[in-house]
């Protein structure tokens, strides 16, 4: 009994000791005072759990472009950036998984960087590449249209547009990743609750030490019956497919439009087992649902805010259309700024982390410590004066490629200056997908309704991996 008394009181001093030579090792950062078990806590939730990226942009605001921050005891310290720095473009720098790899651990989104991931990477990227968003395109304009069509029926007072934003999203990406296989008449509501389940829970585990899943033992089945209900569902579109294309049929793994392949056979076809397939199918949907709703959910309010900018976007896809030889012209350039405009200002993923086990990092003149997370902040970045100019205007012309700034000064408006999709080996795979996405809906729109903009609707947010809206401000008024 002594010597268990003796042990205990010895891995507590060894954890203490660790936990000041952390705060010692990085108090040359700027950043404000952390307490012993919180750390920085109290600063982090000053606006809520969901207002997390509201509390960095006051630290920030505080103690300039990069913030030291200290989590909970038994977390990683962190240091954010409202600056994209040059740093999280190194091959070395691992993207900081520590919570995905908890909840989808055998997808891209969990796994650690390596020859593992590289080879899950290569089967799912050749259905991600521009030509081939480009050429299963007409996916994401038949769900378009069928929204659009339903919007032109209800009346001014609708207010059902978010949940149609995330329905949208969720068969836009479940339609092109998995074909005629997915299930258009599924219980999408059950199936968004899962997700948003399955969502909150990284969410939580990111920015709370490992043990305090095992102190909310209903937070943890609660996920764990989400993860089964949505992995039920994806188990049973990947049984179709198998069922309905056996592998060894000469059509199994047909690819391009006109062959109708898509991703689903890529996956079908790997030498994953049947959970590795249901996981990362199930991480392509988490990741981009929620976030590309929020996206057309902002851009729409920044649209009716600004009929200018709405008009001229009309005359743009009008003009697109009529000087197209035949067939789909294809994405017009000033929605896609729009969109990008709109990344910028309100990133549907606040933050984006990486960290380095073995080396220092060397920002702003300072050292940081291995086993720090560096994070960039990309609300910060995306409103940042010294990277772009009016950076509180919304102003699609910013990334237009035929815009050149004064001579001898750095052009900062592209999407590389904040980074909406990560970086590095590790950036998001779908981001063609996603952009794609965004653009068809939003010409359709444009195409066919005015927007106008409520004010008497108050909007409230809520932050798991992406934010999401209560409600979205805008009436869609028909042409």
């Amino acid at each position: 009994m002594a010597l268990v008394s003796v042990a205990v009181a010895g891995l507590l001093v060894l954890a203490v000791r660790r936990r000041l030579t952390e705060f010692r090792s990085r108090r040359h950062l700027p950043g404000p005072k952390p307490s012993f078990f919180l750390g920085n806590m109290s600063d982090l939730l000053r606006h809520g759990h969901g207002g997390r990226h509201e509390s960095l942009q006051a630290l920030h605001d505080e103690y300039g472009p990069l913030v030291r921050v200290h989590a909970a005891w038994g977390s990683a310290p962190f240091v954010s950036l409202s600056y994209v720095s040059p740093n999280l473009l190194r091959k070395e720098l691992d993207s900081h998984r520590r919570a995905d790899r908890t909840v989808l651990s055998r997808s891209l989104m969990g796994m650690a960087g390596g020859e593992l991931h590289q080879t899950h990477r290569q089967v799912i990227a050749p259905s991600m590449t521009f030509r081939g968003v480009s050429e299963r395109g007409y996916v994401l304009k038949d769900v378009s249209d069928r929204y659009v069509n339903k919007w032109k029926q209800v009346d001014e007072g609708y207010e059902g547009l978010q949940s149609d934003l995330r329905d949208w999203s969720v068969n836009c990406l479940s339609a092109f990743l998995f074909g005629d296989d997915w299930d258009v008449g599924a219980d999408l509501h059950a199936y968004h609750r899962a997700l948003s389940a399955i969502e909150e829970e990284v969410s939580f585990r990111a920015f709370h030490p490992f043990f305090v899943r095992w102190v909310f033992p209903r937070r943890r089945r609660r996920v764990r019956a989400a993860y089964h209900r949505v992995a039920a569902e994806l188990g049973e579109v990947v049984t179709r497919r198998e069922q309905r294309i056996p592998a060894a049929c000469p059509a199994h793994g047909a690819t391009g439009a006109a062959a109708g392949g898509d991703l689903l056979d890529r996956v079908t076809r790997a030498p994953w087992s049947a959970e590795d397939r249901v996981e990362e199918l199930m991480s392509l949907i988490l990741g981009g649902a929620d976030p590309m709703s929020y996206v057309l959910s902002q851009a729409l309010v920044m649209l009716s805010l600004d009929p200018h900018v709405q008009e001229k976007a009309r005359k743009t896809i009008e003009a697109s259309s009529s000087c197209a030889q035949e067939g789909d012209p294809g994405p017009d350039p000033y929605v896609r700024n729009i969109v990008y405009e709109t990344l910028r200002m309100f990133p549907p993923v606040p933050f984006s982390a990486k960290f380095s086990d073995e080396r220092a990092v060397v920002e702003q003149g300072m050292s940081i410590p291995p086993g720090t997370v560096i994070m960039w902040m990309k609300n910060a970045v995306g409103k940042n004066p010294e990277v772009f100019r009016e950076a509180e205007r919304f102003n699609p012309d910013r990334f237009d490629p035929e815009r050149f700034p004064a001579e001898g000064e750095k052009r900062n408006d592209t999407i590389s200056s904040f980074l909406p999709f990560g970086a590095g080996p590790r950036h998001c795979v779908g981001n063609r997908l996603a952009e794609q996405q965004c653009i068809v809906l939003l010409t359709e729109i444009l195409k066919n309704f005015h927007v106008v903009p409520l004010r008497h609707i108050k909007v409230q947010f809520h932050s798991t991996i992406s934010v999401v809206p209560s409600a979205v401000p805008v009436r869609l008024v028909p042409r």
